[in-house]
């Protein structure tokens, strides 16, 4: 079984990788936001996804596993509401190209391993984003995000989950996952702010 969700989910962020570096698929995320930045909405993506006929569920945590499993996917948010994810080819972080095809998307089996993403932050940023209390907030996130890795794996193993049950796992992903597209948003917003009063 978890061979198959591994094979799904890396087949998955193979396809979203392709989309994204498809400029036919990518639009500008934000000329004053992000200049240069080109990138597909995730709700475009969920529904691009479903599309091909991959379940509702597994989508929803392919896409925010996505960038944690190869750093070369970026989140950009325009707005809370508004996600953007993009392709960084000037990412060449090895671990995370070789972790592509291991981490299952609904994170099926217990020994998931997610790359690091310290590698954002890891530059001395300016202000409150480079200081000591934010990087441990940047680190707690992180952790709650692999803790939320853990709970899909003993919910698949708890299969049939109740509705109830359903919808607070989706709901708390998707959560945790906002949470890091303001952690990485802010240290990226405030690193534009100082080269622009720079």
């Amino acid at each position: 079984m978890a061979n198959t969700k591994n094979s799904q989910a890396a087949k998955i962020r193979q396809q979203i990788i392709a989309w994204l570096q498809d400029d036919q698929q990518a639009e500008v995320v934000s000329a004053e936001k992000f200049p240069g930045i080109r990138g597909i909405r995730a709700v475009k993506l969920r529904q691009m996804l479903g599309d091909l006929g991959y379940k509702s569920s597994v989508v929803m945590g392919a896409i925010s596993a996505a960038p944690s499993i190869d750093e070369r996917i970026k989140k950009a948010a325009v707005k809370p509401r508004e996600v953007y994810y993009y392709f960084d080819a000037g990412e060449t972080d090895s671990a995370a190209t070789s972790s592509v095809a291991a981490t299952p998307a609904t994170a099926a089996s217990p020994a998931v391993t997610v790359a690091p993403t310290t590698a954002r932050f890891s530059q001395p940023a300016p202000g409150l984003a480079g200081t000591p209390a934010f990087a441990q907030v940047v680190t707690t996130n992180q952790h709650l995000s692999q803790a939320i890795d853990d709970l899909l794996a003993a919910a698949e193993r708890q299969r049939p989950l109740s509705d109830l049950e359903l919808n607070f796992l989706t709901d708390f992903a998707a959560q945790v996952a906002k949470q890091g597209e303001l952690l990485q948003n802010f240290a990226t917003q405030s690193k534009i702010d100082h080269l622009r009063r720079g």
